[in-house]
């Protein structure tokens, strides 16, 4: 499967990038890799990035049953994907409008700076503990 899937305790982030060709049933099929990963947590934010994503055959009936179905995730997580294509964005964004009920707190950024910041504004704003410094992002960290 074309996915690299990172669970990244000191930052609590659930990290999916995908590359090269992806298709439906790579996208859908990634939520059992997740749930299987003895790694997981359901508190954990969760970032999918597409930036290295060349081809992708993702329909919207799959965006939709996707998103139809209960979250891994606890209701209060950050669900942000990294989309810089624009076709990538666009559905990432319809994906978004689908899942409003099920994913409240969906982010659609063009870079991984953007999802990490996100992650920061929401630390500094959570608690008398500001982990800004826990979301700054090195991309040979992931």
């Amino acid at each position: 499967m074309p996915v690299v899937l990172k669970i990244d305790w000191r930052r609590k982030v659930v990290y999916s990038a995908f590359y090269g060709k992806v298709n439906d049933g790579e996208v859908a099929g990634h939520r059992s890799a997740i749930a299987s990963d003895p790694d997981f947590r359901a508190h954990f934010n969760e970032i999918v990035d597409f930036t290295s994503v060349t081809d992708l055959e993702l329909s919207e009936s799959t965006l939709a049953t996707m998103a139809s179905s209960p979250s891994l995730f606890h209701e209060s997580v950050l669900h942000i994907v990294v989309a810089p294509a624009e076709m990538m964005f666009k559905l990432a964004s319809k994906y978004k409008a689908f899942a409003r009920s099920s994913r409240p707190n969906f982010h659609v950024v063009r870079n991984r700076d953007e999802a990490y910041q996100i992650l920061a504004d929401a630390a500094a704003t959570s608690g008398p503990k500001n982990l800004s410094a826990d979301y700054t992002d090195s991309t040979d960290s992931h």
